[in-house]
């Protein structure tokens, strides 16, 4: 190689090394800030003990850090300070050149578990937020959540619960769809029970939850994992209407100012029909009788050969 070649590489070379230099340089993480995307009410740690939890390594390129083990680092912060449990990291923003802002929310406690005598209070996404040894039910604490068949071995502040019906894990999400922030859904829902539902036809199991409000009204939504948004939907729409829906006589009118009554049916479930081809009418339906019963609120069949859409839902009213 040429005198003249060597000195050409060797230019490029340290043009091609100064370079990187300045890239590393300019890239080199050097700031870390904290965004709270919610207000605060139980989450008392600083946005220094938070970057401090995430061990950062500053002069480290955010082009290429990974950024999953900071999240890591903060979450398992738990096992120092418990009250790291309500702390929700959203994301961690790369803001170029050289700086990463943390997004972080606070978990909301939105159900209490009752399980081995204590209280687990959780968020919707079922993390233990807190233990408690007594739980008082009204309007200003958590929903009281019964029936939840938990999997974990141990349960500890801070640790996601493990359970047979997911489905729970979207009933706050279907609240929010239908405008009830949490403030909203502690006043109106007392508790939730899960239960199954056994539909004969196709011989499947299905999650269900039996909601009762603080007015002392039962709806009972079957099948919580299929169009339960649009369930919780027309729940509201009943409780705003059909318990006004009452006449003078105490009894349920429809639209048209009918008294509501049973149909009556034969021994293989069909509605009987009168000589008029009018369905035969059976027990009336009065305040009394709908206070003391519950509004299921169902799917149509779920089966493999026609769509069911989450809009082909429907009630019935019935005794307990």
């Amino acid at each position: 190689m040429s005198k003249k070649a060597i000195i050409t590489l060797s230019i490029v070379i340290a043009l091609i090394a100064a370079i990187l230099i300045s890239f590393w340089t300019l890239f080199a993480l050097s700031t870390v800030k904290v965004d709270f995307k919610t207000t605060t009410k139980n989450l008392t740690i600083t946005s220094e003990e938070i970057v401090d939890a995430g061990k950062f390594n500053y002069g480290a390129s955010v082009l290429f850090d990974g950024k999953n083990k900071y999240i890591d680092n903060i979450n398992s912060k738990i096992q120092e300070n418990e009250n790291f449990a309500y702390l929700e990291v959203v994301n961690i923003e790369t803001v170029f050149p050289n700086k990463y802002v943390i997004h972080v929310a606070e978990r909301e406690e939105v159900f209490a578990i009752n399980l081995q005598d204590k209280y687990l209070i959780c968020d919707d996404d079922l993390r233990i937020l807190r233990i408690e040894n007594e739980f008082q039910n009204d309007r200003e604490n958590p929903i009281l959540l019964e029936g939840l068949n938990v999997l974990n071995d141990e349960c500890k502040i801070g640790d996601f619960l493990l359970v047979e019906q997911n489905g729970v894990k979207n009933i706050y999400n279907a609240l929010l769809a239908n405008n009830r922030n949490l403030t909203e859904s502690r006043g109106f829902i007392k508790s939730l029970t899960l239960s199954k539902n056994h539909v004969e036809i196709t011989d499947k199991e299905y999650d269900s939850i039996t909601l009762t409000t603080f007015q002392g009204r039962t709806y009972v939504i079957n099948n919580i994992d299929f169009a339960l948004e649009n369930k919780f939907q027309l729940m509201f729409a009943l409780d705003s209407s059909i318990y006004k829906q009452i006449n003078s006589e105490g009894k349920l009118v429809d639209a048209n100012g009918n008294v509501v009554c049973d149909y009556v049916y034969d021994d293989e479930g069909n509605i009987m029909y009168g000589e008029d081809g009018q369905p035969l009418k059976g027990k009336e339906w009065t305040y009394e009788r709908l206070c003391n019963g519950y509004i299921l609120i169902d799917n149509y069949i779920l089966n493999d050969y026609q769509e069911t859409k989450p809009t082909d839902i429907y009630y019935n009213l019935k005794d307990l």
